[in-house]
């Protein structure tokens, strides 16, 4: 599960905002919170689901169980816009 090259996260005035650089047309803007932000990073480097709720679990100092449904919805999120390949 990889990001798409043409989504970027970007720092705007304090929030973290998905923009494409290809000019996509899609509705809305997608903010992220830095537990969002720490997933994107995770997968534009190609990690796996189960490797993000791991890594994100010891970052945060709790149970991968308890992050797990978060973790699903952003990357539905995520996929639903089409920004994941």
């Amino acid at each position: 599960m990889k990001i798409k090259p043409e989504y970027k996260l970007r720092e705007v005035s304090g929030m973290n905002i998905v923009v494409s650089t290809a000019g996509m047309d899609f509705q809305g803007i997608i903010t992220v919170n830095e537990t969002a932000k720490f997933i994107w990073r995770m997968l534009e480097k190609g990690a796996e689901k189960d490797e993000i709720i791991s890594s994100l679990a010891k970052e945060c100092n709790v149970t991968a169980e308890s992050i797990s449904a978060d973790v699903d919805e952003f990357i539905t999120t995520l996929e639903r816009a089409d920004i994941i390949e």
